[in-house]
This record gives C-alpha cells, sequence and structure tokens, in this order.
C-alpha cells in the first residue's frame, strides 16, 4: 500500500488507520451512486438554474403531488399489484418521503418476493437510509449478470465501503463505472475506495476526472481531503475555498494535517464537521455494519428462502427471493 506523504514520522498501520477514519466520514455520493432519479441528485452534469419558488410550488410540485396521489389511491385498492407499487414508491422517494416509500416495497415484496426490479428499489433505497444489513441479500438477488444494472453493482459495491471492506469493493465500482459511461458520481465513489485503500494518489486523478464531468460540489470536497492526505495543505484549502467559508476550509485542512501525524483516537472534530475520526476509527476497527447509524426506523429484514438450486454444469449460486417479513 503506497506510503501517504505527510506523516513524517508515524508507521504505515498507523497512518492507514488516520487514512481510513477521516476518508470514511467524507460520505461516499449517495447509496447508489449513480441513479440520477433516484438516490444520487448529485451526478447530474450541471446543475440548473433555480426556478422561482411560486413556479416551483404552482408546477412541478403540483404535479409531482397529483402523481404521488393517484398512485396511492391505486396503491391502496390494489396493494399487490407491482406496478403500482414501484411507481407510488418512485413518487415518495421524488416527494422525499423515503421512509414512507420503504413501507411500500417493503409491503410489495410480501406479494412479489422473487422480482428482481422491486429487489433493486427496495435494496437501493434501503442503502440510501443506512440500512445496511438489509440492502446486501437485496441488491446480490437483483444483481443479474444476463443484465447487469450499474445501479445495482454500485450499490453492491457501496454496501461493501461501509462494510470496511474497501479493496472488495474496489471491482463493484469499476464494473459500474464502465456501464455507467464514467458516471462522475460512480467515479466519486472508486475515487473514495482507492483512498480508503491507502491509494491518494489514483483517488486524486478519478476526482478531477469526476469534476471535469461535472461531480457535485462534494466531489471537491474529497478531493480537498484526498490532497490534504498527501501534504498539499495549500492545494487542499484552495480547494475548500470553493465551496466552503475560508475559515471553515482551513480549519478542515488544519483537521487532515493532524489526522496523518496524531494517533486518530485523539484528533478532534474539525469546524465543518465533515470528519468524525474517532467513532469511525472505532467502526473500522470493528469492521461492523451495526455501527453505522441509521436515519430511519430499521427496515424489516428480507427472509431468504432458495427458489433455485445450483446448476451441477455451471456451478452457479443458490438464487434467493428476498420476503419481507412485517414486525
Amino acid at each position: 500500500m503506497p506510503h501517504i506523504r505527510a506523516a513524517g514520522y508515524q508507521t504505515k498501520s498507523v497512518r492507514q488507520v488516520a487514512v481510513a477514519a477521516a476518508v470514511a466520514a467524507s460520505t461516499l455520493l449517495g447509496g447508489c451512486a449513480g441513479a440520477v432519479s433516484d438516490l444520487m441528485p448529485q451526478m447530474l452534469a450541471a446543475k440548473p438554474k433555480p426556478a422561482p419558488i411560486a413556479e416551483v410550488a404552482t408546477n412541478s410540485q403540483s404535479e409531482l403531488e397529483k402523481a404521488t396521489e393517484y398512485w396511492g389511491r391505486k396503491f391502496m385498492s390494489s396493494p399487490n399489484d407491482l406496478k403500482t407499487a414501484l411507481n407510488y414508491a418512485r413518487n415518495l422517494k421524488a416527494m422525499g418521503q423515503k421512509k414512507q416509500a420503504l413501507g411500500v416495497l417493503q409491503q410489495a415484496g410480501v406479494y412479489h418476493g422473487q422480482n428482481r426490479e422491486l429487489a433493486s428499489e427496495y435494496g437501493r433505497l434501503a442503502l440510501d437510509l443506512g440500512q445496511v444489513s438489509v440492502a446486501k441479500p437485496l441488491l446480490a438477488f437483483a444483481d443479474d449478470a444476463s443484465k447487469p444494472d450499474w445501479r445495482v453493482i454500485s450499490a453492491r459495491g457501496t454496501v461493501l465501503a461501509k462494510e470496511g471492506a474497501y479493496k472488495e469493493s474496489i471491482p463493484y465500482f469499476e464494473r459500474a463505472m464502465a456501464l455507467s459511461n464514467s458516471n462522475p458520481g460512480v467515479m466519486n465513489n472508486l475515487a473514495m475506495a482507492y483512498a480508503l485503500a491507502g491509494e491518494p494518489d489514483r483517488s486524486e486523478k478519478l476526482l478531477r476526472t469526476a469534476l471535469n464531468k461535472g461531480a457535485p460540489a462534494k466531489s471537491r470536497q474529497n478531493l480537498a481531503l484526498v490532497l490534504g492526505l498527501q501534504g498539499r495543505y495549500d492545494e487542499a484549502t484552495a480547494m475548500g475555498r470553493r465551496d466552503l467559508a475560508p475559515q471553515v476550509a482551513q480549519a478542515d485542512t488544519n483537521m487532515v494535517r493532524q489526522i496523518v501525524r496524531l494517533d486518530p483516537k485523539v484528533a478532534p472534530v474539525p469546524a465543518g464537521g465533515v470528519w468524525q475520526p474517532p467513532q469511525l476509527v472505532a467502526d473500522r476497527a470493528a469492521k461492523s455494519p451495526s455501527n453505522i447509524a441509521s436515519a430511519a426506523p430499521a427496515a424489516a429484514r428480507p427472509q431468504l428462502r432458495n427458489s433455485a438450486e445450483p446448476s451441477p454444469i455451471t456451478g452457479g449460486w443458490n438464487s434467493h427471493v428476498a420476503i419481507a417479513t412485517q414486525r
């Protein structure tokens, strides 16, 4: 693993922990890092000029509300109809009502446990809400080798990264990037995986490419972090100031300087509130998904049952069906 140039006297292993603590707290871009209409609006190439508030309220928002109400009524009358459930959940998600959308997908799973499209929606939304252990088996089932979906593949990489398996996540992000024509959001997550695996040089190159493709401000902040991890503090501060107040950008750079030089257990929290090394070090040391906080109540854990036996010719794995169980 490459040596981070910033820390002059620490051992390589301690430095790797410090780097992981810093980078892990700069979040991956969204649960599935790629569904432009799903969990990753930040991947849009350019943000349009915002419409006046009144226009949004009377036009797009009202149309979305009407669509949500329409599918809600349909869902109430036909809760076992898959198309209705998916459309209702997607509209709820677009309205920002992700917990309610998750509940709709949970209920649909009772009737359509063998549907990969449903497993994809359910798994990616659960991941977006921080419910990694729920998302993992759903995404594994949704990942269809005959019809690869880069959103699902990228989401599986995000699951591994959140579990601390940074190197193992890299092939998933690389494949998703190839399938998505180098989507900048996927590229950002691949860059963060490389940074977490101790390769900040590769991370920097990917982040710069992602920014050239229109990645959001979060990617620029990640680049500032990676520059700081390489000891290029002036560049890191300048990059941070493009989106943050000067004093916040400087404080964050100073934080990175301390992280790569000090035991991360005693490193303070930066003024920008971007990193939280002590807790993250504990989480990464344990490498346990249970340490990841969730903003939403725990979703129903999928109950798995075998739906197919492995082929003796291909040696393939059992496919599983995700059945949502109500608590």
